[in-house]
C-alpha cells in the first residue's frame, strides 16, 4: 500500500470510494475545479483508490477532518487508523488550535482514541 499526501486524486476515483462505503458519490461537486483541500492523504494498492481522508482549515485556528473512507474489503487493517494518525501528526505540526470531525454515533470509540470528546453539533445538508 502507498500513502500520498496532497498529490492530485481522481475525481472519479473519489466517487467511486465514496460510493464503496455508502455514500453519495458526488461526482459534480468532486469534479469542480472550486473545491479545495488544506491536506489530504490517499491511500493505493497500485492503481487502486483504498482509502482517503482530507481536511478543510483557515490555516490557523481550525480544522475539520471529513472523507475519512476505507474500503470495505481494506477496513479492518489499520487504514483508517493509519490515515487519522497522520492527518492529526500534519495538524499539530502546522500548529493548527482545534480538530474537528462529525462522526456517526456507532463510530464514537474509534474517534475517542485519537483524543476526539463529543459536543453539541448540528448539521444541515441543503441538497
Amino acid at each position: 500500500m502507498t500513502y500520498l499526501s496532497n498529490a492530485p486524486v481522481s475525481p472519479i476515483l473519489l466517487s467511486d470510494l465514496r460510493e464503496t462505503v455508502g455514500w453519495d458519490r458526488m461526482d459534480a461537486e468532486y469534479g469542480n475545479s472550486a473545491l479545495a483541500s488544506y491536506y489530504h492523504i490517499a491511500v493505493y494498492d497500485g492503481d487502486k483508490l483504498i482509502g482517503y481522508i482530507d481536511s478543510v482549515s483557515n490555516g490557523v485556528t481550525d480544522a475539520y477532518i471529513q472523507d475519512l473512507m476505507v474500503h470495505p474489503a481494506y477496513q479492518g487493517q489499520g487504514i483508517g487508523t493509519e490515515l487519522m494518525q497522520r492527518m492529526i501528526a500534519v495538524l499539530k505540526e502546522r500548529r493548527i488550535y482545534m480538530i474537528s470531525v462529525i462522526y456517526e454515533e456507532r463510530l464514537t470509540g474509534f474517534y475517542r482514541k485519537f483524543g476526539f470528546y463529543q459536543m453539541l453539533s448540528g448539521q444541515l445538508n441543503t441538497y
